[in-house]
């Protein structure tokens, strides 16, 4: 046998099964790709569908929320509008005596007198000034309100 012909032989087998290998190489690294490729767009599909479900989630929350801050928003316009007209009527009111004496009634008495207890001897500062504070607790408690509500409805 011809030692040429011997080695252009292995050369051969050796050159076929380097392009065999090649070519396996390629179709294997194309298949993972083609597998990789198909798993990410499942990905994105479901993340896609989860992002929707979350936007409308999101929306509906948005609504209720608008819905309780507009309730809110009326029963401080109500609030404001009966602190008007209780701060109008109350400028009838006299105002605090200048003098130094007292109106309260001593503690030696028992009892109050009525008109010092039903506030209508008030003068007209203070009965502003606490007509103020009761429309301004009035006002956090209709946030206060409001923000329970809220919670409550993202909660659920």
């Amino acid at each position: 046998m011809n030692p040429w012909l011997i080695l252009g032989f292995v050369l051969a087998v050796a050159a076929a099964g380097g392009a065999g290998l090649y070519q396996g190489h390629e179709l294997g690294v194309a298949e993972v790709q083609q597998k990789w490729d198909k798993e990410r767009a499942a990905q994105l599909a479901e993340h896609a569908a989860a992002q929707a479900a979350a936007r409308e989630k999101e929306q509906e929350l948005q609504a209720s929320a608008d819905l309780l801050r507009k309730d809110k928003d009326r029963e401080i316009r109500d609030l404001n509008a009966r602190t008007a007209a209780l701060t109008n009527s109350l400028r009838d009111r006299p105002s605090r005596p200048t003098t130094e004496t007292s109106t309260v009634p001593s503690t030696a008495s028992a009892g109050c007198a009525p008109a010092s207890c039903t506030g209508a001897g008030l003068s007209r500062e203070d009965a502003q000034f606490l007509a103020g504070e009761a429309a301004r607790a009035d006002e956090l408690r209709a946030s206060l309100k409001q923000c329970h509500a809220q919670y409550q409805a993202i909660r659920q």
